[in-house]
């Protein structure tokens, strides 16, 4: 497809395989209990901008579900912190499943990623999944961590 920008100028967009564009990384998934639970930590190097998705189906009474985002220096994520204002809306059994994203300006952020879940309430049950979507890698594609499959 063309866009237009001006009478000389034209970009093309070819998107045929998202995944060689994309960079997808788990963090977590997990059953929601009365507890905090690091995700897996993301490296975020050679890429520009990062979505973080977290998806919750709380289902015990009064269970609550939060999620926030962290960035460190290090690999193996002893200096992690949280990220100032990077916390998810929290979900509740009362408000159903929901998923959340948030776009995340890497230029601003350390080198490694991960996101935290915290579940609560006197019977905490339910699902909770994290994710990191990287952008923008520059020259070179992604190599994802399984083999995106083509259809």
């Amino acid at each position: 497809m063309l866009f237009p920008l001006s009478s000389s100028l034209e970009i093309t967009m070819n998107i045929h395989r998202p995944s060689e564009h994309v960079l997808v990384k788990h963090t977590f998934i997990l059953a929601i209990t009365a507890a905090t639970v690091n995700g897996g930590v993301v490296d975020t190097l050679g890429y520009d901008k990062a979505l973080a998705i977290f998806d919750s189906a709380p289902s015990g009474g009064g269970t609550t579900s939060d999620c926030k985002l962290q960035d460190g220096s290090l690999a193996n994520a002893s200096d992690q912190a949280d990220v100032s204002g990077a916390t998810f809306t929290q979900i509740t059994t009362a408000g159903g499943q929901k998923i959340e994203a948030m776009n995340i300006d890497l230029k601003k952020r350390k080198r490694y990623l991960r996101l935290v879940h915290t579940g609560a309430g006197g019977s905490a049950a339910g699902q909770a999944v994290g994710m990191i979507l990287l952008f923008n890698a520059g020259n070179f594609p992604p190599t994802q961590d399984v083999t995106a499959v083509n259809v």
